[in-house]
């Protein structure tokens, strides 16, 4: 699956060719940070700490200035020595599950950022959770399952508990734990109604998913038929 490609340009290979993105992002690793690189963008002496709905303190760093937007991931050390020492490439069990989760996660928050700032389109915090929350998924069947790209029942139900039903996103601000609510109820719904459909229909619907705008995304899934 990766021959002498990194772990970050496997994802975002698989992203791109899922959804037909346009190559947005070149050496996506110049774009990846780690405590070090955090720290420097904030005070030295501010610790590393958790976003919100990422428990390991992993987040996709933006800034819009005039005419442009500049943005970078920042993975934990932590994080990636855990993807060091349990490669995903080799299987996904409970020791990497959680840490690559969260590096689709956040690959996937930056190539959407990318790809709609270049079409100069908007994009919402709402719609950034639930287009992540479908990739993850996708992402790690895809490794789950290898080359016979389907899962029997109890791998599937192990990947979605550990995805969308292991932890419920508890923010300060309910606002914002709604928000993580609501996109793992449309993601999860989407899930259901497209593994109905048949492959080139169900690969048809993921790439009209990824070009509608949030409006459009809720749309379609309520198209869908569970």
């Amino acid at each position: 699956m990766s021959g002498d490609r990194s772990l970050l340009e496997v994802v975002q290979g698989l992203l791109e060719r899922t959804y037909r993105m346009r190559a947005t992002v070149p050496d996506i690793g110049r774009f990846v940070i780690g405590d070090a690189g955090y720290r420097s963008l904030y005070r030295k002496d501010e610790p590393v700490v958790s976003g919100p709905g990422s428990p390991d303190g992993a987040r996709t760093l933006v800034r819009e200035t005039e005419g442009s937007v500049r943005a970078c991931i920042y993975y934990p050390d932590d994080m990636i020595t855990t993807l060091e020492r349990h490669p995903p490439q080799l299987g996904l069990r409970e020791e990497n599950v959680d840490a690559f989760a969260t590096l689709v996660e956040e690959v996937d928050h930056l190539l959407c950022i990318a790809e709609r700032a270049r079409e100069e389109r908007p994009v919402s915090l709402f719609e950034l959770e639930l287009h992540a929350n479908v990739s993850k998924h996708l992402v790690l069947t895809r490794f789950l399952s290898g080359a016979r790209n389907l899962l029997d029942g109890p791998r599937r139900a192990w990947l979605r508990w550990h995805l969308f039903h292991k932890g419920t996103p508890n923010d300060p601000d309910p606002d914002v734990s709604a928000r993580y609510c609501g996109a793992i109820r449309w993601a999860l719904r989407f899930l259901d109604a497209g593994a109905r459909l048949r492959p080139h229909e169900r690969i048809d619907t993921l790439r009209r998913f990824h070009r509608a705008s949030a409006a459009e995304k809720l749309e379609l899934i309520r198209g869908l038929r569970l």
